[in-house]
């Protein structure tokens, strides 16, 4: 089994999206490791969580914190990837032995207007880049402005992805992926995997 493109899930806090998404071949399971934000995921159950799954990387994902939070959680967490969203600490960050994700967030004019700078600014250093956006309305803009950059690291495509459309953005060569989020359990062992579940079923090789 193997998926048609690179995938990344962030937001995963439960075994159930773990052993799926693992089963399903995908590369990176991300996990909110900034302390005191919603959804955080301690260092016991990251452990209860990652001792479970094998063949792929685990990526530690921050929003604002500080640096020195994040080389700390590297030292508390068995991680391949850190993801920040702050362009200013990456050089900072890039003396830790972990590779780096630098993920850039369209939710207006003004950050669209930004994206080409932020993307470059964030290829000095990052192995990755995602761009995210819950704003449809911006998805072509987002995707002309991808098309007149040229960056030497993979872009992994975080929006307006639909079963429909997904086939065709794992062929699109300007990016290098996708990602998707993880959502919370039911109860222990039971959760609908929705969205996550269909587009892996579409991207699965066999």
């Amino acid at each position: 089994m193997s998926l048609k493109t690179f995938v990344k899930i962030g937001k995963i806090n439960n075994l159930s999206d773990a052993r799926y998404c693992a089963g399903m071949m995908v590369d990176i399971l991300g996990f909110n490791l900034q302390e005191g934000t919603e959804g955080y995921v301690d260092p016991s159950t990251f452990k209860e969580i990652s001792d479970w799954v094998a063949g792929v990387s685990f990526c530690g994902e921050f929003v604002n914190a500080l640096p020195a939070e994040i080389k700390l959680a590297t030292t508390n967490y068995p991680i391949d990837f850190v993801e920040v969203q702050d362009v200013t600490i990456l050089e900072e960050l890039s003396e830790v032995d972990v590779q780096i994700i630098f993920k850039y967030l369209v939710e207006d004019k003004a950050s669209l207007s930004q994206l080409a700078a932020q993307l470059e600014l964030a290829a000095e250093h990052a192995a990755y880049i995602i761009v995210s956006s819950t704003k449809p309305e911006f998805s072509n803009e987002i995707q002309q402005k991808l098309t007149e950059i040229d960056l030497d690291v993979p872009v992994l495509r975080g929006y307006d992805l639909s079963v429909a459309n997904t086939p065709a953005i794992a062929e699109d060569e300007v990016f290098g992926g996708i990602e998707l989020e993880g959502s919370p359990e039911d109860r222990p062992g039971y959760k609908d995997y929705g969205l996550v579940m269909d587009i892996l079923e579409v991207l699965d090789e066999d």
